[in-house]
């Protein structure tokens, strides 16, 4: 449970934000929440894909990682078998908070926060939060720039996924792996694109959808499933 507090130089002068990765900073994880922005990084080592809410029945752009709880399969120790890590994990201990309670998130009312709950806070190493004028360091000046292209990020993804929902573009993905040891497993409440349908849309459709990126980023995200066989033969190597 995050525990957000303001940030503030007499109460933080001393913090210090641990940087590295690692399980110890929550990254052994199945699903990682992106944004729309990431999806032409992502496509080149990511199976993404589609997660509802059961709670409010919303979408969200996600990438798998692992196949239960727990695992990350990207994660080797402290290290990354890619060179890209999504903006959620990298943004982290810092969040975004609201001055209105449950408010939507706009740049008028947003502060940010930290989560003094998180193993990368610290006094003893790691990046300063401020430097000796008592400004904001350059690695938190770095984050703040992180947590906007998150934010704005976000909403650029919400009317993407509406879009997508309008034109009956996502579907459920059946997806079904077989172990090392011929165990088969078969996993549901994944989506992906609906190909067929994004290809039988009309000219104007498909014109403002290539205006947008929303074409490209459809067919990135479709393509990308081909790593999940990436993420099969990771998992029975530790088997």
């Amino acid at each position: 449970m995050a525990k957000p507090v303001l940030i503030d130089f007499k109460q933080h002068s001393e913090t210090l934000i641990k940087t590295g990765r690692g399980a110890q900073f929550g990254e052994n994880v199945h699903f990682i929440p992106v944004i729309a922005d990431e999806v032409r990084a992502l496509a080149l080592a990511y199976p993404m894909c589609f997660l509802k809410d059961n709670n409010t029945g919303q979408f969200g752009l996600n990438v798998l990682t692992g196949f239960e709880a727990g695992e990350n399969l990207y994660l080797q120790g402290d290290q990354w078998r890619t060179h890209y890590v999504p903006i959620h994990l990298r943004r982290q201990p810092f969040l975004v908070g609201v001055t209105e309670e449950g408010a939507k998130p706009t740049n008028d009312n947003t502060v940010l926060t930290l989560d003094m709950d998180s193993a990368r806070v610290n006094t003893e190493q790691g990046e300063s939060l401020f430097n000796e004028q008592g400004k904001p360091s350059d690695y938190l000046t770095q984050m703040i720039d992180l947590l906007g292209q998150l934010m704005s990020g976000n909403n650029r993804t919400e009317v993407f996924i509406e879009t997508l929902l309008e034109h009956d573009l996502i579907e459920a993905l059946q997806l079904s792996i077989t172990l090392k040891d011929g165990q088969q497993k078969r996993f549901d409440g994944l989506y992906n694109i609906n190909e067929a349908n994004l290809g039988a849309l009309n000219s104007d459709t498909l014109e403002a959808f290539h205006n947008k990126g929303y074409l490209q980023a459809c067919y990135l995200i479709a393509a990308s499933t081909g790593h999940i066989q990436t993420l099969v033969e990771w998992k029975k190597a530790l088997q």
